[in-house]
Protein backbone atom coordinates (compact mmCIF):
# COMPACT_ATOMS: atom_id res chain seq x y z
CA UNK A 1 0.00 0.00 0.00
CA UNK A 2 1.66 3.55 -0.93
CA UNK A 3 1.19 6.70 1.16
CA UNK A 4 -1.33 7.84 -1.43
CA UNK A 5 -3.60 5.02 -0.38
CA UNK A 6 -3.14 5.39 3.48
CA UNK A 7 -3.68 9.01 3.73
CA UNK A 8 -7.68 8.45 3.63
CA UNK A 9 -6.99 6.49 6.21
CA UNK A 10 -4.72 8.26 8.59
CA UNK A 11 -7.15 11.37 8.35
CA UNK A 12 -10.16 9.15 8.79
CA UNK A 13 -8.62 7.64 12.44
CA UNK A 14 -7.44 11.67 13.02
CA UNK A 15 -11.46 12.49 12.51
CA UNK A 16 -12.27 9.59 14.75
CA UNK A 17 -10.07 10.62 17.48
CA UNK A 18 -11.69 13.96 17.02
CA UNK A 19 -15.37 12.84 17.52
CA UNK A 20 -13.73 11.37 20.30
CA UNK A 21 -13.09 14.53 21.98
CA UNK A 22 -15.89 16.07 20.94
CA UNK A 23 -18.50 13.19 22.43
CA UNK A 24 -15.85 13.63 26.19
CA UNK A 25 -16.61 17.38 25.35
CA UNK A 26 -20.25 17.18 25.75
CA UNK A 27 -20.71 15.01 28.19
CA UNK A 28 -18.08 16.48 30.80
CA UNK A 29 -19.90 19.96 30.75
CA UNK A 30 -23.07 18.01 30.78
CA UNK A 31 -22.26 16.23 33.92
CA UNK A 32 -19.55 18.69 35.60
CA UNK A 33 -21.04 20.03 38.88
CA UNK A 34 -21.75 23.84 38.56
CA UNK A 35 -20.60 24.70 41.81
CA UNK A 36 -17.30 23.26 41.95
CA UNK A 37 -16.67 24.58 38.96
CA UNK A 38 -17.59 28.07 40.53
CA UNK A 39 -15.59 27.32 43.29
CA UNK A 40 -12.58 26.87 41.13
CA UNK A 41 -12.93 29.99 39.26
CA UNK A 42 -12.86 32.20 42.01
CA UNK A 43 -9.95 30.81 43.57
CA UNK A 44 -8.08 32.45 39.99
CA UNK A 45 -7.59 28.70 37.91
CA UNK A 46 -7.87 29.72 34.23
CA UNK A 47 -8.91 26.26 33.17
CA UNK A 48 -11.65 26.92 35.25
CA UNK A 49 -12.90 30.45 34.58
CA UNK A 50 -13.20 28.73 30.76
CA UNK A 51 -15.09 26.07 31.93
CA UNK A 52 -17.79 28.42 33.82
CA UNK A 53 -17.73 30.72 30.88
CA UNK A 54 -18.85 27.78 28.53
CA UNK A 55 -21.38 26.52 31.30
CA UNK A 56 -22.88 30.24 31.38
CA UNK A 57 -23.38 29.82 27.13
CA UNK A 58 -24.01 25.87 27.61
CA UNK A 59 -26.52 26.50 24.54
CA UNK A 60 -23.87 28.17 22.40
CA UNK A 61 -21.30 25.45 23.40
CA UNK A 62 -23.66 22.13 22.49
CA UNK A 63 -24.36 24.11 18.75
CA UNK A 64 -20.69 24.08 18.66
CA UNK A 65 -19.77 20.63 19.64
CA UNK A 66 -22.89 19.19 17.19
CA UNK A 67 -21.54 20.75 14.36
CA UNK A 68 -17.77 19.94 14.89
CA UNK A 69 -19.43 16.31 15.87
CA UNK A 70 -21.51 15.83 12.58
CA UNK A 71 -18.58 17.71 10.60
CA UNK A 72 -16.42 14.79 11.47
CA UNK A 73 -18.89 12.15 11.37
CA UNK A 74 -19.69 12.77 7.97
CA UNK A 75 -16.45 13.56 6.58
CA UNK A 76 -14.73 9.79 8.40
CA UNK A 77 -17.69 8.09 6.33
CA UNK A 78 -16.77 10.42 3.07
CA UNK A 79 -13.14 9.13 3.49
CA UNK A 80 -13.85 5.59 4.34
CA UNK A 81 -16.19 5.23 1.47
CA UNK A 82 -13.83 7.05 -1.36
CA UNK A 83 -10.86 4.83 0.47
CA UNK A 84 -12.70 1.58 0.11
CA UNK A 85 -14.52 1.75 -3.18
CA UNK A 86 -10.72 2.93 -4.68
CA UNK A 87 -9.20 -0.36 -3.43
CA UNK A 88 -12.22 -3.23 -3.59
CA UNK A 89 -14.95 -1.37 -5.39
CA UNK A 90 -18.68 -0.84 -4.70
CA UNK A 91 -19.45 -4.18 -3.46
CA UNK A 92 -17.22 -3.34 -0.35
CA UNK A 93 -18.72 -0.03 0.44
CA UNK A 94 -21.61 -1.69 2.30
CA UNK A 95 -19.59 -4.04 4.60
CA UNK A 96 -17.05 -0.69 5.15
CA UNK A 97 -20.06 1.59 6.10
CA UNK A 98 -21.08 -0.91 8.44
CA UNK A 99 -17.79 -1.24 10.40
CA UNK A 100 -17.54 2.47 10.34
CA UNK A 101 -20.70 3.08 12.10
CA UNK A 102 -19.57 0.49 14.63
CA UNK A 103 -16.68 2.01 15.20
CA UNK A 104 -17.49 5.33 16.00
CA UNK A 105 -20.27 4.41 17.55
CA UNK A 106 -18.20 2.73 20.56
CA UNK A 107 -14.85 4.78 19.92
CA UNK A 108 -16.35 8.12 18.93
CA UNK A 109 -19.43 8.50 21.26
CA UNK A 110 -19.80 5.53 23.57
CA UNK A 111 -16.68 5.15 25.33
CA UNK A 112 -15.68 8.84 25.43
CA UNK A 113 -18.96 9.36 27.14
CA UNK A 114 -18.59 7.16 29.61
CA UNK A 115 -15.24 8.12 30.75
CA UNK A 116 -15.96 11.42 30.60
CA UNK A 117 -19.44 11.02 32.67
CA UNK A 118 -16.86 9.37 35.33
CA UNK A 119 -14.19 12.15 35.49
CA UNK A 120 -16.81 15.06 34.20
CA UNK A 121 -14.58 17.80 36.03
CA UNK A 122 -11.31 16.53 34.97
CA UNK A 123 -11.85 16.46 31.24
CA UNK A 124 -14.32 19.39 31.36
CA UNK A 125 -11.37 21.36 32.75
CA UNK A 126 -8.62 20.37 30.04
CA UNK A 127 -11.27 20.68 27.27
CA UNK A 128 -12.10 24.39 28.37
CA UNK A 129 -9.55 25.95 26.77
CA UNK A 130 -10.07 24.23 23.10
CA UNK A 131 -13.65 24.60 23.32
CA UNK A 132 -13.97 28.11 23.74
CA UNK A 133 -11.72 28.32 20.99
CA UNK A 134 -13.93 26.82 18.93
CA UNK A 135 -16.96 28.46 19.99
CA UNK A 136 -15.83 32.21 19.03
CA UNK A 137 -14.30 30.36 15.53
CA UNK A 138 -17.83 29.00 14.59
CA UNK A 139 -19.69 31.73 16.10
CA UNK A 140 -21.54 33.23 13.19
CA UNK A 141 -22.40 29.53 12.17
CA UNK A 142 -23.36 28.57 15.63
CA UNK A 143 -26.08 31.92 15.81
CA UNK A 144 -27.72 31.34 12.26
CA UNK A 145 -28.35 27.65 13.57
CA UNK A 146 -29.96 28.54 16.89
CA UNK A 147 -31.75 31.31 15.12
CA UNK A 148 -33.37 29.00 13.04
CA UNK A 149 -33.68 26.54 15.50
CA UNK A 150 -35.44 29.34 17.79
CA UNK A 151 -37.83 30.45 15.16
CA UNK A 152 -39.29 26.54 14.18
CA UNK A 153 -39.66 25.99 18.14
CA UNK A 154 -41.63 29.30 18.32
CA UNK A 155 -43.94 27.48 15.90
CA UNK A 156 -44.88 24.87 18.19
CA UNK A 157 -46.43 24.95 21.39
CA UNK A 158 -43.90 23.58 23.83
CA UNK A 159 -44.59 21.90 27.67
CA UNK A 160 -44.40 24.19 30.84
CA UNK A 161 -41.39 24.59 32.54
CA UNK A 162 -40.95 22.66 35.24
CA UNK A 163 -39.03 23.48 38.30
CA UNK A 164 -37.58 22.33 40.50
CA UNK A 165 -39.06 19.71 43.03
CA UNK A 166 -38.62 19.68 46.42
CA UNK A 167 -36.93 16.07 46.72
CA UNK A 168 -34.52 17.29 43.49
CA UNK A 169 -33.39 20.27 45.99
CA UNK A 170 -32.84 17.63 48.58
CA UNK A 171 -30.65 15.44 46.38
CA UNK A 172 -28.87 18.82 45.46
CA UNK A 173 -27.76 19.64 49.40
CA UNK A 174 -26.80 16.28 49.76
CA UNK A 175 -24.32 15.99 46.59
CA UNK A 176 -23.20 19.03 47.37
CA UNK A 177 -22.25 18.20 50.56
CA UNK A 178 -20.75 14.87 49.50
CA UNK A 179 -18.40 16.56 47.31
CA UNK A 180 -17.32 19.27 49.53
CA UNK A 181 -19.27 22.13 48.28
CA UNK A 182 -21.39 22.81 51.40
CA UNK A 183 -19.91 21.86 54.87
CA UNK A 184 -22.57 19.39 56.74
CA UNK A 185 -23.45 22.34 58.99
CA UNK A 186 -24.30 24.70 55.60
CA UNK A 187 -26.46 21.55 54.62
CA UNK A 188 -28.19 20.61 57.45
CA UNK A 189 -29.36 24.79 58.03
CA UNK A 190 -30.52 24.54 54.35
CA UNK A 191 -32.57 21.32 54.84
CA UNK A 192 -34.12 22.78 57.64
CA UNK A 193 -34.97 26.12 56.09
CA UNK A 194 -36.78 23.70 53.70
CA UNK A 195 -38.61 21.69 56.12
CA UNK A 196 -39.30 24.70 58.29
CA UNK A 197 -42.82 25.40 56.23
CA UNK A 198 -44.04 21.48 57.27
CA UNK A 199 -43.61 21.53 61.03
CA UNK A 200 -46.36 22.27 63.15
CA UNK A 201 -46.59 24.22 66.92
CA UNK A 202 -47.43 20.43 68.18
CA UNK A 203 -43.93 18.91 67.38
CA UNK A 204 -42.06 21.92 68.97
CA UNK A 205 -44.31 23.00 72.08
CA UNK A 206 -43.19 22.32 75.59
CA UNK A 207 -46.63 20.31 77.43
CA UNK A 208 -48.72 21.21 79.59
CA UNK A 209 -47.23 18.35 81.82
CA UNK A 210 -43.86 20.20 81.56
CA UNK A 211 -44.78 23.95 81.98
CA UNK A 212 -44.30 26.25 84.48
CA UNK A 213 -47.18 28.41 84.94
CA UNK A 214 -48.39 31.13 87.86
CA UNK A 215 -51.79 30.77 89.42
CA UNK A 216 -53.68 33.69 89.87
CA UNK A 217 -54.77 33.15 93.44
CA UNK A 218 -50.94 32.31 94.98
CA UNK A 219 -49.75 35.06 96.83
CA UNK A 220 -46.81 36.77 96.29
CA UNK A 221 -44.48 35.64 98.55
CA UNK A 222 -45.63 31.99 96.89
CA UNK A 223 -45.05 33.62 93.20
CA UNK A 224 -41.54 34.66 94.69
CA UNK A 225 -40.30 31.88 95.36
CA UNK A 226 -41.60 30.37 92.00
CA UNK A 227 -39.81 32.69 90.16
CA UNK A 228 -36.27 32.16 92.47
CA UNK A 229 -36.80 28.47 91.24
CA UNK A 230 -36.90 29.67 87.75
CA UNK A 231 -34.38 30.72 84.70
CA UNK A 232 -37.61 31.80 82.87
CA UNK A 233 -38.05 35.44 81.65
CA UNK A 234 -41.45 35.33 81.28
CA UNK A 235 -44.48 33.00 82.40
CA UNK A 236 -48.31 32.60 81.77
CA UNK A 237 -50.73 32.80 84.42
CA UNK A 238 -53.81 30.88 84.62
CA UNK A 239 -56.76 31.30 87.13
CA UNK A 240 -58.62 28.32 88.32
CA UNK A 241 -56.85 25.50 85.90
CA UNK A 242 -54.29 25.86 83.36
CA UNK A 243 -57.08 25.64 80.18
CA UNK A 244 -57.57 28.72 81.48
CA UNK A 245 -54.46 31.25 80.62
CA UNK A 246 -55.74 34.81 81.43
CA UNK A 247 -51.83 36.24 80.70
CA UNK A 248 -48.08 36.60 80.34
CA UNK A 249 -46.15 37.68 83.50
CA UNK A 250 -42.82 39.79 82.42
CA UNK A 251 -41.00 38.43 85.66
CA UNK A 252 -38.52 41.95 85.38
CA UNK A 253 -42.08 43.87 85.57
CA UNK A 254 -43.20 41.87 87.92
CA UNK A 255 -39.70 42.68 90.79
CA UNK A 256 -40.12 46.11 89.81
CA UNK A 257 -43.29 46.20 90.53
CA UNK A 258 -43.04 44.03 93.36
CA UNK A 259 -40.00 46.46 95.05
CA UNK A 260 -42.16 49.84 94.17
CA UNK A 261 -45.90 48.38 95.62
CA UNK A 262 -44.85 45.62 97.83
CA UNK A 263 -48.71 43.55 98.33
CA UNK A 264 -50.18 47.06 96.90
CA UNK A 265 -49.75 45.82 93.55
CA UNK A 266 -52.63 44.64 91.26
CA UNK A 267 -50.97 41.36 89.33
CA UNK A 268 -53.68 41.46 86.52
CA UNK A 269 -52.53 45.04 85.72
CA UNK A 270 -49.09 43.67 85.14
CA UNK A 271 -50.21 40.54 82.70
CA UNK A 272 -49.44 40.78 78.64
CA UNK A 273 -52.15 39.89 76.52
CA UNK A 274 -51.95 35.99 75.80
CA UNK A 275 -51.81 34.73 72.33
CA UNK A 276 -53.32 31.52 71.42
CA UNK A 277 -52.56 29.64 68.47
CA UNK A 278 -53.93 26.27 67.23
CA UNK A 279 -52.13 23.32 67.45
CA UNK A 280 -51.80 22.49 63.96
CA UNK A 281 -50.56 26.26 62.65
CA UNK A 282 -47.28 25.96 61.06
CA UNK A 283 -44.11 27.20 62.63
CA UNK A 284 -43.58 29.85 59.38
CA UNK A 285 -46.71 31.13 59.84
CA UNK A 286 -46.49 31.29 63.75
CA UNK A 287 -43.21 33.42 63.63
CA UNK A 288 -44.26 36.65 61.36
CA UNK A 289 -47.93 36.50 63.40
CA UNK A 290 -45.90 36.47 67.29
CA UNK A 291 -43.70 38.97 65.17
CA UNK A 292 -46.76 41.42 64.63
CA UNK A 293 -48.24 41.24 68.16
CA UNK A 294 -44.79 41.38 69.75
CA UNK A 295 -44.94 38.46 71.53
CA UNK A 296 -42.40 35.63 72.92
CA UNK A 297 -44.79 33.37 73.77
CA UNK A 298 -47.94 31.60 72.35
CA UNK A 299 -50.49 29.26 74.29
CA UNK A 300 -51.30 26.38 72.27
CA UNK A 301 -54.47 25.24 72.14
CA UNK A 302 -55.98 21.49 71.19
CA UNK A 303 -59.03 20.90 69.31
CA UNK A 304 -61.61 21.43 72.40
CA UNK A 305 -59.67 24.94 73.30
CA UNK A 306 -57.79 23.56 76.29
CA UNK A 307 -54.27 24.35 76.71
CA UNK A 308 -51.94 21.47 75.08
CA UNK A 309 -48.49 23.84 75.97
CA UNK A 310 -46.65 27.08 75.19
CA UNK A 311 -44.28 27.86 72.08
CA UNK A 312 -41.62 30.64 72.25
CA UNK A 313 -39.81 32.46 69.22
CA UNK A 314 -36.52 30.50 70.71
CA UNK A 315 -38.67 27.13 69.75
CA UNK A 316 -39.09 28.14 66.45
CA UNK A 317 -35.27 29.38 66.04
CA UNK A 318 -34.22 26.29 67.16
CA UNK A 319 -36.16 24.02 64.47
CA UNK A 320 -33.73 26.26 61.91
CA UNK A 321 -30.59 26.54 63.19
CA UNK A 322 -30.58 23.56 65.83
CA UNK A 323 -30.40 23.89 69.68
CA UNK A 324 -29.89 27.06 71.39
CA UNK A 325 -28.09 26.77 74.61
CA UNK A 326 -28.31 29.14 77.32
CA UNK A 327 -25.25 29.53 80.21
CA UNK A 328 -27.35 27.93 82.55
CA UNK A 329 -28.97 25.62 80.47
CA UNK A 330 -27.49 21.97 80.93
CA UNK A 331 -26.29 20.22 78.26
CA UNK A 332 -27.90 16.30 78.11
CA UNK A 333 -27.25 14.01 74.66
CA UNK A 334 -30.91 13.28 73.53
CA UNK A 335 -29.47 9.56 71.67
CA UNK A 336 -26.95 7.64 73.73
CA UNK A 337 -25.66 4.56 72.74
CA UNK A 338 -25.32 2.50 75.27
CA UNK A 339 -23.35 -0.30 73.18
CA UNK A 340 -22.96 -1.81 69.61
CA UNK A 341 -26.47 -1.50 68.11
CA UNK A 342 -28.29 -0.69 71.18
CA UNK A 343 -29.07 3.66 71.86
CA UNK A 344 -31.58 5.34 75.22
CA UNK A 345 -33.22 8.08 73.16
CA UNK A 346 -35.12 11.04 74.66
CA UNK A 347 -38.96 10.41 73.83
CA UNK A 348 -38.94 13.98 73.04
CA UNK A 349 -36.57 13.18 70.12
CA UNK A 350 -38.14 13.18 66.51
CA UNK A 351 -38.31 9.86 65.02
CA UNK A 352 -36.65 10.89 61.68
CA UNK A 353 -33.61 12.73 64.07
CA UNK A 354 -33.16 8.96 65.66
CA UNK A 355 -33.40 7.16 62.63
CA UNK A 356 -30.46 9.32 60.83
CA UNK A 357 -28.43 9.31 64.50
CA UNK A 358 -28.48 5.71 64.42
CA UNK A 359 -28.01 5.30 60.74
CA UNK A 360 -31.61 3.35 60.33
CA UNK A 361 -33.14 3.59 56.83
CA UNK A 362 -36.93 3.46 56.97
CA UNK A 363 -37.51 1.42 54.51
CA UNK A 364 -41.36 2.29 54.01
CA UNK A 365 -40.34 6.27 54.02
CA UNK A 366 -43.36 7.08 55.99
CA UNK A 367 -43.88 10.74 55.49
CA UNK A 368 -45.80 11.22 58.70
CA UNK A 369 -42.69 10.02 61.06
CA UNK A 370 -40.90 13.44 59.78
CA UNK A 371 -42.16 15.34 62.75
CA UNK A 372 -43.50 12.66 65.10
CA UNK A 373 -41.77 12.36 68.52
CA UNK A 374 -40.58 9.32 69.31
CA UNK A 375 -43.08 9.14 72.63
CA UNK A 376 -46.43 9.89 70.12
CA UNK A 377 -44.92 7.26 67.61
CA UNK A 378 -44.06 4.26 71.06
CA UNK A 379 -47.95 5.05 72.15
CA UNK A 380 -49.58 4.06 69.16
CA UNK A 381 -48.59 0.71 68.71
CA UNK A 382 -49.82 0.09 71.93
CA UNK A 383 -53.19 -0.39 72.46
CA UNK A 384 -53.03 0.37 76.47
CA UNK A 385 -51.26 2.68 78.04
CA UNK A 386 -47.39 1.00 78.28
CA UNK A 387 -44.94 -0.02 81.57
CA UNK A 388 -41.52 -0.44 81.55
CA UNK A 389 -40.00 -3.19 79.66
CA UNK A 390 -42.92 -2.96 77.07
CA UNK A 391 -41.93 -3.10 73.24
CA UNK A 392 -42.75 -3.55 69.53
CA UNK A 393 -40.52 -4.23 66.72
CA UNK A 394 -40.53 -1.72 63.58
CA UNK A 395 -37.90 -3.34 60.53
CA UNK A 396 -35.61 -4.62 62.82
CA UNK A 397 -35.82 -2.32 65.57
CA UNK A 398 -36.85 -3.20 68.66
CA UNK A 399 -38.01 -0.19 70.21
CA UNK A 400 -38.68 -0.81 74.35
CA UNK A 401 -40.27 1.42 76.90
CA UNK A 402 -37.43 2.43 79.43
CA UNK A 403 -38.59 5.06 81.66
CA UNK A 404 -42.06 6.76 82.31
CA UNK A 405 -43.48 9.19 84.94
CA UNK A 406 -47.06 9.79 85.12
CA UNK A 407 -48.08 7.09 82.32
CA UNK A 408 -45.75 9.80 80.03
CA UNK A 409 -42.56 7.69 78.39
CA UNK A 410 -39.34 9.56 78.90
CA UNK A 411 -37.05 7.21 77.59
CA UNK A 412 -36.80 5.00 75.12
CA UNK A 413 -34.17 1.69 74.50
CA UNK A 414 -33.69 1.10 70.34
CA UNK A 415 -32.27 -1.90 69.83
CA UNK A 416 -30.79 -2.46 66.06
CA UNK A 417 -31.75 -6.45 65.87
CA UNK A 418 -29.65 -8.80 64.06
CA UNK A 419 -30.78 -10.16 60.30
CA UNK A 420 -31.95 -12.97 59.87
CA UNK A 421 -30.93 -15.92 57.01
CA UNK A 422 -33.49 -17.54 54.75
CA UNK A 423 -33.27 -20.33 56.88
CA UNK A 424 -34.43 -18.15 60.27
CA UNK A 425 -30.82 -18.29 61.85
CA UNK A 426 -29.15 -14.65 62.88
CA UNK A 427 -26.76 -13.59 59.84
Amino acid sequence: MDDGSRLPWIIAIVLLFCAAWFAAAETAFASVSRSRIKLRAERGEESAVKAQWILENFDRAITTLLICTNAVHIAAAALVTVAVTRRWGLSAVSVSTLITTVAVFFAGEMLPKSIAKKYSERIALSCAPMLRFLMGLLKPLSALLTAVGRGAAKLTRGDAELSVTEDELYDLIEDMTEEGTLDEEQGDLISSALQFGDVTVESILTPRVDLSAIDIGDSYEEILSQIKSQNHSRLPVYEGSIDNVIGILQIRTFIKAYLRLGAQMDLRELLDEPLFIHQSTNIDELLPIMSRHKQNIAVVTDNYGGTLGIVTVEDILEELVGEIWDEDDVVEETVVELSEGVYLVDAEESVSDVFEQTDFTDPEEDEELVNTLMGEWAYEQFTAIPQPGDSFEYHGLRVTVAEMEHNRILKLRVEKLPEETEGGEDA
